[in-house]
């Protein structure tokens, strides 16, 4: 993700209430997740008999996460600092860490099923996409994107991102060896994609800045915590699937 400035300054004891909970939701979604893709791994494979069903909750669990998506993109047009001080935010923030990581977690694993190359290109696009973001704003950014989430991200920056995503759609086509058509919708996916990973982005920035917290962790030395580096993939993996199994671009075999 693109560093951001310095977060305002809150109450004190607003901010530690805010930091207890946010550190307390990381820990609690990470074992959620460990926990369900201990499943997916372990227990299918070894039951036949419960693959139906629990495909069933996974293509549940994967829609309410577009659901969700949908949601956090449409709301950050309307956010305002201190959402968080009152009881139906504290738990939609609270909420926000379990559509977040679960879902992002399953679609990994699904993808990775399928096909491991499909994991290593959304990585690459959500890479690019903040590449391209990250030097079109630094060189001609002017119009702040979301000032009130992060002041450090511009109009000007998002067009570059979009830009290098075609760029990265249409290679990753290529090596898909996809028809025309086919190559056509997975770049108009791979664009939806990209927009909503910076969603992504600016839903974590929201959660840190609710918290009073620069970083989400200290755990990568200069990076922050694992949720600064993976913000923009937890918001893609579960759209990026949907779209593949949604547009039939997968194998049918695989569905």
């Amino acid at each position: 993700a693109v560093v951001e400035g310095e977060h305002k300054a809150q109450d004190p004891h607003l901010a530690a209430e805010h930091q207890k909970y946010f550190t307390f939701f990381n820990v609690s979604v990470a074992l959620i997740l460990l926990t369900a893709v201990e499943l997916v791994i372990i227990y299918i494979p070894l039951h036949p008999g419960f693959v139906m069903s629990s495909l069933v909750v996974m293509s549940l669990v994967k829609f309410l996460a577009v659901i969700w998506w949908f949601f956090v993109f449409i709301a950050l047009a309307w956010y305002r600092v201190g959402i968080g001080a009152n009881p139906s935010g504290r738990l939609l923030l609270r909420a926000a860490g379990l559509l977040t990581l679960v879902p992002a977690g399953l679609a990994l694993v699904w993808m990775h099923t399928i096909d491991p190359m499909l994991v290593l290109y959304l990585i690459i696009l959500v890479a690019a996409a903040d590449t391209g973001a990250y030097f079109a704003g630094k060189r001609f950014g002017r119009s702040k994107l979301a000032p009130e989430i992060s002041p450090g991200k511009t109009r000007e920056g998002l067009l570059g991102a979009l830009f290098t995503v075609i760029l990265v759609g249409l290679l990753g086509a290529w090596l898909f060896g996809l028809a025309q058509m086919d190559a056509l919708v997975f770049g108009l996916l791979s664009i939806v994609v990209a927009l909503v990973s910076v969603a992504g982005d600016l839903q974590e920035s929201v959660l840190k800045r609710e918290a009073g917290a620069k970083d989400s962790g200290t755990l990568l030395p200069g990076h922050g915590g694992v949720l600064d580096r993976i913000d923009s993939l937890t918001a893609a993996a579960p759209v990026f699937l949907f779209g593949l199994l949604w547009t039939a671009l997968l194998p049918g075999s695989l569905h």
